[in-house]
């Protein structure tokens, strides 16, 4: 059987090359708003025909333009009936690049790589990998960090998570607007340590300022308790999950993020764009965007309250501060510079096809 399909010479024959992004997340978090936008505008801006496999639960998250398959990526990378599917796929949609997404996705095709046609393309999201044995099989590589990918002997092209952010939109109804207000949007979970900034809050001089928490997830019930513990009272709100959040950005005099570890989170362009400083532990590519002495260590809950105490005790030099941060945001955090940078990468990956974009 000949497994090497010869998908270059037709996508060099027609001029629209076939992208498939790969991911096998179990949850909704930056990956997969990652791979969505990037989806988006790799439909609205050129002429290649733009595929996604991943499991039936994102199928509704994509919208027309963007071929869905879905597969039950919940098997391990280990097992032959998930490998053996997904190479089937491949082959019968005889795409001419596979961008895998994550450690699992680039597994995969570390062991499928050589039966398919396709070019590969692996982006690291997250924090350090010593898995380097599965990326040096493959000769393009992205990470969304310089962090994501530090003490790494590879070459990696780094291609920050920027995002877009709307400029319209109520102000939220939730938001006192006579208190300042910190947000912190996350999900309830151990990663984003939420725990941590509530014990930071506590011991920080924040006068009539509220921190409002923007999302939902597992650990809420212990987080309202620990609030609780910690008698908080109501200068800390859940507000639950935001579909809408932009408003909040632009509402806000401070974001903050207390996570443990993140690869380039998405928070921190959002917030940017928006024109809102922020305070945040060292994780991801928060270094490589805002002023150093807003950032603290992880699970330094101490430091992280010293911050808080200092940026809402002089709103006006904070915001002076941040300026020329969030100018340069708006220039290298968005969702056009990320994604062209992207698409230039398919390019090099796919020469000498030649592949077409307006």
């Amino acid at each position: 059987m000949n497994f090497l399909a010869d998908t270059a010479d037709t996508a060099a024959a027609s001029g629209s090359p076939r992208i498939c992004h790969l991911f096998t997340s179990r949850e909704t978090g930056g990956l997969e708003k990652h791979v969505l936008e990037q989806c988006v505008w790799q439909r609205d801006n050129t002429e290649a025909t733009i595929s996604v496999i991943a499991h039936p639960r994102y199928r509704a998250m994509f919208p027309q333009g963007i071929q869905f398959i879905g597969l039950n990526t919940d098997r391990s990378r280990r097992n032959p009936l998930l490998n053996l599917a997904l190479l089937q796929l491949i082959r019968r949609h005889r795409f001419d690049l596979v961008h895998a997404h994550g450690g699992k996705p680039a597994s995969l095709m570390k062991g499928l790589r050589r039966f398919i046609g396709a070019r590969v393309v692996i982006t690291r999201h997250n924090t350090p990998n010593p898995k380097d044995r599965i990326a040096s099989h493959f000769d393009h590589r992205i990470a969304v960090s310089h962090k994501a990918v530090e003490g790494s002997s590879l070459d990696w092209t780094i291609i920050p998570n920027g995002t877009s952010v709307s400029t319209t939109g109520t102000y939220p109804q939730a938001l006192d607007p006579s208190r300042p207000a910190v947000i912190s949007v996350a999900r309830l979970v151990p990663a984003k340590g939420a725990d941590v900034l509530l014990r930071a809050w506590r011991r920080a001089e924040v006068g009539q300022a509220v921190l409002y928490l923007l999302g939902d997830g597992p650990e809420r019930a212990n987080l309202e308790k620990l609030a609780a513990e910690l008698q908080l009272g109501d200068s800390v709100r859940f507000a639950g999950y935001q579909a809408q959040v932009a408003s909040w950005y632009r509402a806000a005099d401070l974001t903050v993020i207390a996570s443990r570890y993140e690869g380039g989170p998405y928070t921190v362009a959002e917030s940017l764009l928006a024109g809102c400083p922020v305070v945040s532990t060292d994780v991801g590519y928060v270094a490589e965007n805002i002023p150093a002495q807003y950032l603290v260590d992880v699970e330094d809950a101490l430091s992280l309250a010293v911050l808080l105490t200092a940026a809402l005790g002089d709103l006006e030099n904070l915001r002076d501060t941040f300026s020329p941060y969030i100018a340069r945001a708006r220039s290298k955090l968005t969702l056009e510079a990320m994604a062209a940078e992207t698409w230039q990468l398919y390019r090099a990956a796919l020469a000498p096809l030649s592949i077409a974009a307006d």
